[in-house]
């Protein structure tokens, strides 16, 4: 929280709202002292409250670089000319997401001391991306729909919904920090899920289960902060069959082949036998010396 403190005859003003940077940035805290006397400044120290540690400090009239936190050095600094009106704000330069979090900026004076926080956030990034090209799966099988986030927004404070871009359907739901699988439709339950170990490395993609021929399509990675929203879309266009389905599909037909081509000469050979015993038996019944002399009428 940002505030002020007064001393008698003197205040420490600070802005009212949190400043937001980006890495690299340069910022200006505000930290000035509103009097109606001359006030004789003996020392001022910019601190960070949740370490302590030391950004800056001024003391008898002039600035003490050696004395502030090696990571602030060359990068933090006041204005000189500034300091006689008593604007005692602090230029931090190269802001990295490390120099994040609240600023204290402490006036000591012959009247009093007062003091005033400051706070520094770093300015909100998100970017989604996904697979350049569609996706093609095979019935039966699985499916990786990709979307990675690239954001400095914790995870408890992202949403992050898959979509079927063409209906509106609910694939899956993220937030609050975890997957959300009552909120899906049911013909995904059980079907679609996300990679838990892969969330905290900002990976959001999707692993679709048991592929069917209606998921064939369109889908939508639609992730949420508070103040804004980027989505990425993935297609899934084809749907295969994998080798073991054409396995099953070809079987039957290759046994049926099987079957009919063994049959052919089996059948050739009964119907030689069947003709041989019509000679047989005409044989016998003519008496005929054309007989073979091997078979017994």
């Amino acid at each position: 929280m940002i505030h002020s403190s007064a001393a008698p005859g003197f205040s420490v003003q600070g802005p009212r709202e949190p400043l937001v940077a980006r890495p690299g940035d340069e910022v200006l805290l505000p930290c000035s002292v509103d009097s109606a006397v001359p006030l004789k400044v003996q020392k001022v120290e910019w601190r960070r409250r949740d370490s302590d540690t030391l950004v800056f400090l001024f003391s008898e009239g002039e600035s003490r670089p050696e004395s502030q936190h090696q990571r602030y050095r060359g990068r933090a600094e006041l204005f000189p000319q500034e300091i006689p009106r008593g604007n005692f704000s602090l230029r931090l330069a190269n802001v990295t997401a490390e120099d994040t979090g609240v600023y204290k900026c402490a006036v000591h004076t012959a009247q009093g001391s007062g003091e005033t926080t400051v706070e520094l956030k770093e300015q909100e990034r998100l970017a989604v991306s996904g697979a350049s090209e569609p996706v093609d799966a095979y019935a039966g099988g699985e499916v990786v729909l990709n979307c990675s986030v690239d954001t400095n927004v914790p995870l408890q404070e992202l949403e992050v919904e898959w979509m079927r871009t063409d209906s509106e359907v609910l694939v899956l739901l993220f937030s609050e920090g975890e997957s959300r699988p009552e909120s899906q439709h049911q013909s995904y339950r059980g079907r679609a899920e996300l990679f838990p170990q892969e969330i905290p490395r900002g990976n959001f993609s999707l692993r679709l289960k048991d592929v069917r021929t209606e998921d064939k399509g369109k889908y939508t990675c639609r992730v949420h902060t508070d103040s804004r929203s980027a989505i990425t879309t993935a297609e899934l266009k084809e749907l295969r069959f994998s080798t073991a389905h054409i396995w099953l599909l070809a079987l039957p037909l290759f046994a049926l082949t099987v079957v009919l081509l063994t049959s052919v000469p089996t059948c050739q050979f009964l119907l030689k036998k069947r003709e041989f015993s019509f000679y047989l038996m005409s044989c016998c019944n003519s008496k005929s010396s054309q007989c073979p002399l091997v078979f017994s009428c």
